[in-house]
């Protein structure tokens, strides 16, 4: 999986992935706790609010992973100062438990050594073990916990 490489996506692309990434997120905030249509709204707010210009929203990074011809999946972070924050990765559901998910966040960590950034963090859903397994093995380690009681 070394091979993995990250490309830019296109305007087009951009629209798709969007349009399914924010439905992927109403679906995460679904399985933490929050009834259908309020996770459909924060999910439609959240995006909103972090890419008001889109695609073109300054220092988001939007792209696709391929293996080969092969697209495996996508990455998209942000940079603050010599910092990025991942606030989505995923792997192309035939492909998954393959090591795909390591290649693009090992993809990702060469980005951002290769444009100076010095750290890299993320938040992960209690709930998706794999994730938090696969993070843990790449070093990452937990800087907050968030909380939640339903009444």
């Amino acid at each position: 999986m070394t091979n993995v490489r990250l490309e830019p996506m296109t305007a087009e692309q951009y629209q798709a992935w969007r349009a399914a990434a924010e439905a992927h997120y109403t679906r995460s905030l679904t399985a933490s706790g929050q009834p259908a249509e309020a996770a459909a709204r924060n999910s439609a707010t959240t995006y909103t609010r972090l890419l008001p210009d889109g695609q073109k929203t300054p220092d988001h990074h939007f792209w696709y992973a391929y293996d080969g011809d092969r697209r495996v999946g996508f990455l998209w972070l942000t940079v603050t100062d010599d910092a990025a924050f991942v606030h989505n990765i995923a792997v192309e559901a035939e492909l998954r438990r393959r090591g795909y998910g390591r290649a693009i966040m090992r993809a990702g960590e060469r980005w951002c050594r290769d444009n100076g950034l010095t750290r890299i963090g993320l938040h992960v859903f209690a709930h998706n073990t794999g994730a938090r397994a696969l993070y843990e093995q790449l070093g990452f380690t937990e800087t907050g916990r968030n909380l939640a009681k339903a009444l």
